[in-house]
């Protein structure tokens, strides 16, 4: 039971991690609010991704944080500002206060999320570490669709109450500390200086290089999904706020199915997994974009939501088993880097599509355009790398 309750609460440290985008079923409300008070559509979307922006700065500090932290220390740290970060608009609307907390919300983050995976790599292996990291994967969109629903229901009150779904992090903080032991500090000093001693090399930045750039843009195709798909069911009047929400919730629960299946679908497909995500997003974006009704729209969401989890969890799944131990963690963080990246831009390439084409719906196809390209070019890598191996 001890050791149950020690991984229950080792993967709710993920329940959180996607949490910037939680708060996007209330967009439409704070448009309007702010833009009462003069501040642009684009300032208002920034508001919602610029949590990824401080989540990135912190994982680039997280070299020099990592020598000066424990563990421990990072996590609770973390989380403690993660839940006063988010709290804070609850009490106070204006802009750069919101915009204030917003950062601090993503410092929170950053100090949690490379710890809350790699933590799974280090405690655990084999078959068991395949499985708690699928099982990370659902927790993490599980966290993410349970408080965005729990935004949308809150919205009936004002757009400010939906921000109380940080609060859950406290709550995470005290199953941490009751449950998960701390780390010998010996073991974790030592563990530190073999880390530092051991660098990258060439071929192993290349490689992480690469799953950065696969895994930044399927968070950044998923981030613009959620930002746009509550404006444009509101813009179009196919919906509710609170419809938008459930559609919201159970595209990032297709993440659950997703983690279940997880270990599966590598089995059955390998090295073709990688490419077939992207051709799967591909076709899910289509319909997103041919979406003239709510169910049409809800059912691209939930394709897209399934595969967009399932190509992070491959991520660091290939990660944990091509890096070093010891050199996961940095692995994990450059990784990282590129997933925020992903999110934090996610505004800022809808913003572009938008000068592009003002209809709202075009930035679906564009992204479908280059999902489909990139799965055909991964297809024929993959192809390619199968016959040297024969």
């Amino acid at each position: 039971m001890k050791h149950f309750l020690e991984k229950a609460s080792l993967l709710s440290l993920s329940l959180m991690l996607v949490s910037t985008f939680a708060v996007a079923p209330a967009l439409p409300q704070m448009l309007t609010f702010y833009q009462a008070r003069g501040y642009s559509s684009a300032q208002v979307e920034l508001l919602i991704s610029l949590s990824s922006f401080a989540i990135l700065a912190t994982l680039l500090l997280n070299p020099w944080l990592n020598r000066i932290l424990s563990e421990r220390l990072s996590l609770v740290l973390g989380l403690s500002l993660l839940s006063v970060g988010g709290l804070l608009p609850v009490f106070f609307q204006v802009y750069p206060l919101v915009f204030l907390s917003r950062l601090i919300l993503g410092f929170g983050i950053g100090l949690i999320n490379a710890r809350a995976i790699s933590i799974i790599s280090e405690r655990f292996s084999g078959k068991t570490r395949v499985q708690m990291l699928g099982l990370r994967g659902s927790m993490e969109v599980l966290g993410s669709a349970v408080l965005t629903f729990l935004a949308g229901q809150l919205l009936r009150f004002s757009w400010p109450a939906a921000f109380l779904v940080y609060g859950f992090g406290l709550p995470i903080l005290v199953l941490y500390f009751m449950f998960v032991p701390q780390k010998p500090e010996k073991s974790r000093q030592v563990g530190s200086e073999e880390k530092h001693s051991q660098k990258l090399n060439a071929n192993q930045l290349l490689y992480i290089l690469g799953m950065a750039l696969y895994a930044g843009f399927v968070i950044l195709v998923n981030s613009a999904n959620t930002l746009r798909i509550p404006v444009l069911v509101d813009k179009l009047h196919l919906g509710t706020a609170s419809q938008a929400s459930l559609i919201l919730s159970l595209m990032m629960l297709m993440g659950i199915l997703a983690g279940t299946l997880f270990s599966f679908l590598l089995s059955w497909f390998k090295d073709y997994l990688m490419p077939l995500v992207l051709l799967v997003l591909g076709l899910g974006l289509l319909l997103l974009w041919q979406a003239q009704q709510l169910w049409h729209l809800g059912l691209g969401a939930l394709i897209t939501g399934f595969v967009y989890s399932l190509g992070v969890t491959l991520v660091f799944h290939k990660i944990s088993e091509c890096i070093p131990h010891h050199q996961l963690t940095a692995a994990t963080t450059l990784v990282l880097i590129g997933c925020n990246l992903g999110g934090g831009c996610a505004s800022l390439v809808l913003q572009l599509f938008t000068q592009i084409n003002p209809r709202l719906n075009m930035a679906f196809l564009i992204f479908a355009a280059v999902s489909l390209i990139l799965s055909f070019v991964l297809l024929i890598q993959t192809k390619n790398l199968s016959s040297t191996r024969k």
